[in-house]
C-alpha cells in the first residue's frame, strides 16, 4: 500500500509546485480557462472505477496543481502544460509493488465546465488506460488536506520514521527517532535537535528551518553528525506541500544533491519524498519518512 512516506557557494531554488517554463500569452488564457478544481470518475476497460480530484492553478506564468484519488493518495503534480483548452499532466507516488505514475491528457469542452479525456496508470511496464470525465467545482469543495504556511507549524516535538538508503553523504538510511523544534527568541528561525536510531546506534543532527512568511522564501539546513551540512531553499507558497532542493554537496571527487517534498497531511503530520542525483545525472528514489506530532 502507499508510503508516504548550507556551506556551498551555488544555492539552487527549489520552486517546486510553481516551477515551470514561461507561458505565452496564449497559455496564459488556457491556464486562466482551464485553472480551478475538478472532480469525476475515471473508468477502465474493465469496469473498474475510482474518484478522481484534480486542481490546476497558474502562479507568475508556472502551471502546477495536485490531484487525489492516486492509489488512494493526494499528490503534487509534477508536470502541468496547458495549451489553450489541452491540458497535460503527470505524478507519481512510491507503493510497495513500486512507483506507480499517472499521465493525464484531458481537454475543456466550450461551455468551460467539462475536461475529459484520459488517464494512464502505469507501475513498470504495465500501464493501465483509464476514461475521464471531470466537473469543474468550487475551490472549497476540494477535500485536500491544507496547513496555514507558518514557521510554528514544526514547532514542537515530531516522532519519524524514514525508509531508505544509505547513500553517504545525503542519508544514513534507514532511521526512526524525535526531532525537537524550539523558536530562536523573536528571529524567524525555529532550531530542531534530531535524536534518532539507525540500526540500533544513536545518530544526531541539528536543524534550522527559516520562513520569510511575506515572501514565502524557507531556508533548511541539516548538519549531519559527520559534519556534512545540507542547505535547502524552497518557495513554500502551496498549503499542501513545500519542494526543496539542496545545493550541492562534493564528497570523493563526486557531486550529489538531494531533493525532497514535504506533503502537509494535517497540523500534526507531514509526509516526506527524498530522492538524489550524482555528477547531474538523473534522480534516483532514496527513501520516505512519516512524521507525527508528539501530543
Amino acid at each position: 500500500m502507499p508510503r508516504r512516506s548550507m556551506g556551498v557557494s551555488c544555492f539552487v531554488l527549489a520552486v517546486g509546485l510553481l516551477s515551470g517554463s514561461a507561458a505565452t500569452a496564449q497559455q496564459q488564457r488556457g491556464a486562466a480557462t482551464v485553472a480551478g478544481n475538478w472532480r469525476g470518475v475515471a473508468s477502465a476497460p474493465n469496469g473498474d472505477t475510482e474518484i478522481v480530484v484534480l486542481a490546476v492553478f497558474m502562479n507568475d506564468g508556472a502551471y502546477a496543481g495536485f490531484v487525489s484519488g492516486l492509489i488512494g493518495n493526494t499528490v503534487p503534480l509534477a508536470s502541468v502544460t496547458v495549451d489553450g483548452g489541452r491540458v497535460t499532466a503527470g505524478a507519481s507516488v512510491d507503493t510497495d509493488l513500486g512507483r506507480v505514475s499517472v499521465r493525464y491528457e484531458l481537454s475543456l469542452n466550450e461551455d468551460g465546465n467539462v475536461l475529459s479525456g484520459s488517464q494512464h496508470v502505469g507501475l513498470g511496464a504495465l500501464s493501465a488506460p483509464f476514461d475521464l470525465k471531470l466537473k469543474r467545482r468550487r475551490r472549497g469543495d476540494v477535500p485536500q488536506p491544507q496547513v496555514e504556511q507558518r514557521l510554528g507549524y514544526f514547532l514542537g516535538a515530531w516522532d519519524f520514521d524514514y525508509t531508505g538508503g544509505e547513500f553517504p553523504p545525503l542519508s544514513v538510511g534507514t532511521r526512526s527517532g524525535v526531532v525537537t523544534f524550539t523558536q530562536r527568541g523573536d528571529a524567524p528561525f525555529v532550531d530542531g535537535v534530531v535524536a534518532g536510531e539507525v540500526f540500533g546506534e544513536r545518530y544526531d543532527e541539528q536543524i534550522v528551518i527559516g520562513y520569510d512568511e511575506t515572501s514565502h522564501f524557507l531556508v533548511f539546513k541539516e548538519t549531519r553528525s559527520t559534519g556534512t551540512e545540507l542547505l535547502s531553499v524552497a518557495d513554500w507558497s502551496s498549503p499542501i506541500a513545500i519542494d526543496f532542493v539542496t545545493s550541492p554537496v562534493e564528497a570523493d571527487g563526486l557531486v550529489y544533491q538531494l531533493r525532497r517534498v514535504f506533503s502537509m497531511t494535517s497540523e500534526t503530520a507531514f509526509r516526506i519524498t527524498e530522492e538524489f542525483s550524482v555528477d547531474g545525472g538523473p534522480y534516483r528514489r532514496l527513501g520516505n519518512g512519516v512524521f507525527t506530532r508528539r501530543q
